[in-house]
């Protein structure tokens, strides 16, 4: 006769089916509770990573880590402010010192035109005084022309009295030329 596989009853498979239960939802829970895996991020580990992270300490020590980077970061931005101050200061600082260099090249632009108007003018004066010393040059020549003339009339037997008043006349103009002639010249 030939052999006919095993067939399990209905009360075998229920006694079974029982005993697997506790091992199935032993195993299920170990699989659930493998699959949470632990992280010390409390958004991320669900209860069983936040029942680790309380009992390992894992929160305590990012809370520390965080309230260190908070003060790094605060004496950082307080170093950037302290900067920003001394900048904004040196900044003000080099912006007077602007203001200051141009006003003195204004000032220095405004004495510069006017030393080139008193150049000008002096030019003008000095062009009118030149003239004038020709002009003084030419009359003492002629006077000595006119001196010469009076000598030569005194040597050729004019009236002594009428060559002294010529001579003296001349002389007079001579002497006004000439002080004319050096008050210009100084």
């Amino acid at each position: 006769m030939a052999t006919q596989p095993f067939q399990p009853t209905n009360s075998l498979r229920r006694a079974t089916g029982a005993r697997r239960a506790p091992l199935l939802a032993a195993s299920v829970a170990a699989l659930l509770l493998g699959a949470c895996a632990t992280t010390d991020d409390p958004h991320e580990g669900g209860i069983v990573g936040g029942i680790h992270g309380l009992s390992s300490g894992a929160y305590d020590q990012r809370i520390q880590e965080r309230d260190e980077s908070l003060q790094r970061l605060q004496e950082m931005q307080r170093e950037l402010d302290s900067e920003q101050a001394q900048l904004s200061s040196e900044q003000a600082r080099k912006q007077a010192r602007v203001r200051n260099l141009e006003q003195r090249l204004s000032r220095l632009d405004t004495e510069t035109e006017q030393l080139r108007q008193t150049i000008r003018n002096n030019r003008s004066q000095l062009s009118g005084e030149r003239a004038k010393i020709d002009g003084l040059e030419r009359d003492l020549a002629s006077l000595q022309q006119k001196i010469e003339r009076v000598e030569q009339q005194a040597s050729s037997g004019k009236s002594v009295a009428a060559l002294e008043s010529e001579r003296d006349r001349l002389e007079e103009e001579y002497r006004l030329l000439l002080d004319l002639y050096v008050d210009l010249a100084q």
